[in-house]
């Protein structure tokens, strides 16, 4: 990789460093996996009890906070290579969205999935320039009996996913 000059190349290091720190700090934090497929989350209603098995968190490493109020849309992908939208939701305070399907809808099942994150309006509305107007993480999903964490390690001009727990 080439750069312009000591100060370039000494961001890119500083951004890949911030961005793998906050991978590994998020590993180490998160809570051990339980036996359960699935979380349990609230829907909106008090008794919570709807049951998902998909989720994704957003971390914001510039500010080392949770990214707030990203819209977040879930498509699966059908014949043709087309893709069918299944939800469309926003992060909460903690960054977090768990709320893809409605009860009574059918839940992650098997085959391919996209999560499109539109970060444009979250970086516009901090006055920070970013070099992407969306991100779109696909992914398999091969037993939908086992829950689906799928984060997003987000910084202007980069980010990162994992399969979490």
């Amino acid at each position: 990789m080439r750069f312009r000059g000591a100060h370039s190349q000494k961001r890119y290091l500083e951004l890949c460093c911030l961005t793998a720190l906050a991978a590994l700090s998020v590993v180490i934090t998160q809570p051990a996996s339980s036996a359960a497929a699935t979380t349990s989350v609230s829907s909106g209603n008090e008794s919570g009890a709807e049951m998902q098995n998909l989720s994704t968190h957003i971390l914001d490493t510039a500010l080392g906070k949770p990214a707030r109020e990203v819209p977040v849309t879930l498509y699966r992908q059908g014949p043709n290579q087309t893709w069918t939208k299944i939800s469309t939701g926003i992060t909460d305070e903690a960054g977090r969205f768990r709320n893809f399907f409605d009860i009574g809808q059918q839940k992650l099942q098997t085959g391919v999935y996209k999560m499109h994150f539109d970060i444009e309006p979250y970086f516009r509305g901090r006055n920070v320039e970013s070099l992407y107007p969306f991100i779109e993480v696909v992914f398999a999903v091969s037993d939908a009996s086992q829950h689906y964490h799928i984060p997003l390690i987000l910084s202007p001009f980069g980010y990162s996913t994992y399969r979490g727990s």
